[in-house]
């Protein structure tokens, strides 16, 4: 395995208000940083990655804490155990978005069952699309380290994709008789 070089950013907050805490918290996570220790988080190291890593230590410094960034290689455990961090997270991610998915195939199954084949009820389907396609976007922009689990959501995307365009074709059919 090629030895990755990675920065860290270690902070503490003052104890409240709680939502400095939470917002600091919800943008690591959206960056995709994992944590390895209470407030540590790592990113493979990258100009990008650095830059994103000072906002944060500035937002942390704006509200009462500290922090500071360090960079450094890890031995071949170290490494492993790092990558299977950001392959455990993005596979929680992506858990999340194989339920929605399901949720979506029981939606189409039931507006068919209902007969409710109707215009508005495609359009609210493809928004429902649309979000669960954006969503996978985010997350795959996360999964630098290509997560088993990619290969599985691609697939319920697109059998996501291929009932809503069945939905379509009954949608047509039911309103548009010869």
């Amino acid at each position: 395995m090629d030895q990755h070089k990675w920065i860290a950013i270690n902070y503490t907050l003052p104890r409240e208000p709680s939502r400095v805490r939470v917002s600091i918290w919800r943008k690591l996570k959206k960056i995709g940083a994992v944590s390895v220790q209470q407030s540590m988080w790592i990113l493979p190291s990258s100009d990008e990655n650095s830059g994103l890593f000072n906002g944060v230590k500035d937002e942390v410094s704006r509200n009462g804490g500290e922090a500071f960034m360090l960079a450094f290689s890890a031995d071949e455990d170290g490494e492993r155990m790092i990558i299977d961090k950001f392959n455990a997270a993005r596979n929680e991610e992506y858990g999340e978005l194989f339920e929605q998915c399901e949720e979506y195939f029981k939606e189409i199954d039931k507006e068919i069952a209902r007969r409710n084949f109707t215009f508005a009820e495609i359009e609210e389907n493809e928004e429902e699309l649309d979000k669960l396609k954006q969503w996978y976007g985010k997350i795959v922009a996360r999964d630098i380290f290509c997560s088993p689990l990619r290969e599985k959501a691609e697939s319920m995307l697109s059998k996501c994709t291929e009932l809503l365009d069945g939905f379509c074709d009954r949608v047509y059919e039911f309103n548009v008789k010869p």
